[in-house]
């Protein structure tokens, strides 16, 4: 076996479910699968998708012609294929990242410890807008779809996605504020304004990982790696314990700090933990 097409679809399925392979070879192949497939430039992706965007064009004005059917008519089917392949390309982009993430074969290097001294994190206003401008700018789409279209549908549904959406961005944003932060200290990682705690020796190990937004982004994640995530998602509310539970399936931990979101480097974070926690701190390329 050379390629990931040589391997069995059972073998292909459990990888993309995070499953670890446990033959040296098999993990060679997915990992060199993952990274080729991550590794495309978003310009190229781009390319790809052009002929795509001229077959939809070309079916739709056949689908118009046939059915006599207008563009409001066809506008819930047009929506429901771009939420689709957005589900369906996350998905994807998120399952070959956890292929790297798990691999028993991707380098790791021990980070420096540096002066074990107390660090406060918080979110970074520019992160958050970052983290949530995806969703609102798919919002503000439909919306704006809905109002020229006409299509009421269309607009109410925009309206309602959109109040959750704003609602997380508010959340995120009273992050920034001076006494919302994350405390490392020696007895662990805790937030003071929300009673959450978690002890050096709740903590198995911690790691830094590429972040992988897309081919170029140099940005990492420092995950801390729990003997017990649940111990930790008891103490959020219940709506964050299921986002934190998403960074579990990809980045290997609930309890994640992504560069560029919270105001302090990831290096920086992961090299202090070393110091304060004396656990192993490893990172991946």
């Amino acid at each position: 076996m050379n390629t990931w097409r040589e391997l069995d679809a059972a073998t292909r399925r459990a990888l993309l479910r995070g499953e670890p392979a446990t033959d040296p070879e098999v993990d060679r192949i997915a990992r060199a699968h993952a990274e080729r497939e991550l590794g495309v430039p978003m310009g190229r992706r781009i390319v790809y998708a052009v002929p795509v965007g001229i077959i939809a064009g070309v079916g739709l004005v056949v689908a118009r012609s046939v059915t006599g059917c207008s563009i409001t008519d066809l506008a819930p089917l047009l929506v429901l294929a771009t939420v689709c392949y957005l589900v369906v390309a996350v998905r994807r982009k998120l399952a070959l990242t956890r292929i790297l993430n798990v691999s028993h074969g991707t380098p790791r290097e021990t980070v420096p410890a540096a002066v074990p001294e107390q660090l406060v994190i918080r979110v970074s206003p520019a992160g958050a807008l970052k983290m949530v401008a995806p969703y609102l700018i798919l919002v503000a789409g439909f919306l704006i779809a809905g109002v020229v279209w006409s299509i009421p549908w269309l607009t109410i549904g925009a309206v309602l996605v959109a109040v959750p959406v704003l609602a997380y961005t508010g959340y995120l944003l009273t992050g920034t504020k001076a006494d919302r932060g994350m405390v490392l200290d020696a007895y662990g990682l805790h937030y003071p304004h929300r009673r959450a705690h978690v002890s050096w020796e709740s903590v198995r190990e911690i790691r830094v990982l590429p972040l992988r937004a897309t081919a170029s982004d140099p940005r990492q994640v420092v995950a801390f790696i729990l003997h017990d995530d649940e111990h930790y998602l008891r103490q959020l509310p219940a709506w964050e314990a299921r986002l934190c539970r998403m960074n579990r399936k990809t980045y290997l931990s609930s309890l994640v700090m992504i560069d560029g979101f919270v105001d302090t480097p990831v290096g920086a974070i992961a090299a202090t933990a070393a110091a304060l926690s004396r656990l192993p701190v490893t990172t991946s390329r």
